[in-house]
């Protein structure tokens, strides 16, 4: 289900917008104290999932669906044979996480995902706790958050994000500058937080996309910023290109 509809430039830029989310996932547990029970990075993973879930006003899912397959893909491409995977890593392992969205996606809308659980070979018996798992995860974010979202329509009390799209430094990543820059992700994640209160006693979030060096994205806690790495943009269209996405 969807693979097909997705093309290489929607796989692109669902993936990348469920990388923001993360860390502004991050960033929530950072800025507000959010306590977590287990590992952060799967917090993370599921408050992207969530924002991107069907809701009926505009997100049919699409973009969770293209991380996802991302995640798929990317376990896929990878030369680790089982002795080199990092089984101590704060994250996931790739499958683990692109089967926690799908799981996610299905409990929020069983309907419209069953056939991707299908595709996936998702058993009833995890369908059925997908429904609770998912219900929960919204309850526990909407409900954290309902009580921190900015009451001022001019939004003046929410968060200011400084957006800088940093010139690229090598040729191998012009073009994925100027990707980010006509997707307009760091606008669209501005915008998302300048729904939420400032939390008080914290400083000015600022969003950079840039050259790093290597394929990365991150939430830096001591500037309060969110960095996105163009080498990561390259990277992602690579394994989705191997994948078939075009």
């Amino acid at each position: 289900m969807f693979r097909d509809s997705i093309t290489l430039n929607q796989f692109v830029g669902g993936t990348l917008r469920f990388v923001l989310l993360h860390e502004i996932g991050h960033g929530f547990v950072d800025l507000y104290g959010i306590p977590v029970l287990g590992r952060e990075e799967d917090a993370a993973d599921r408050f992207a999932t969530w924002w991107m879930a069907p809701d009926g006003e505009g997100q049919d899912g699409t973009d969770a669906i293209a991380a996802m397959e991302w995640w798929l893909a990317s376990a896929k491409s990878s030369e680790l044979n089982r002795e080199q995977i990092a089984w101590w890593d704060e994250h996931g392992i790739d499958e683990q996480r692109g089967y926690q969205i799908a799981c996610l996606l299905y409990g929020s809308d069983p309907e419209t995902m069953g056939p991707l659980a299908g595709r996936l070979g998702l058993p009833t018996t995890r369908r059925e706790s997908c429904l609770p798992e998912a219900q929960e995860n919204a309850a526990s974010w909407s409900a954290f958050l309902r009580g921190q979202a900015s009451t001022l329509t001019h939004q003046l009390d929410g968060f200011l994000v400084p957006k800088n799209y940093v010139d690229a430094e090598s040729a191998d990543t012009v073009d994925a500058a100027k990707l980010v820059r006509e997707m307009q992700l760091l606008e669209e994640l501005a915008g998302m937080l300048g729904q939420f209160k400032f939390p008080e006693g914290s400083v000015m979030v600022r969003m950079y996309a840039k050259d790093c060096g290597m394929a990365n994205a991150y939430w830096d806690p001591n500037e309060k910023s969110i960095v996105l790495c163009y080498e990561l943009v390259n990277h992602i269209a690579n394994v989705g290109y191997a994948a078939g996405f075009r």
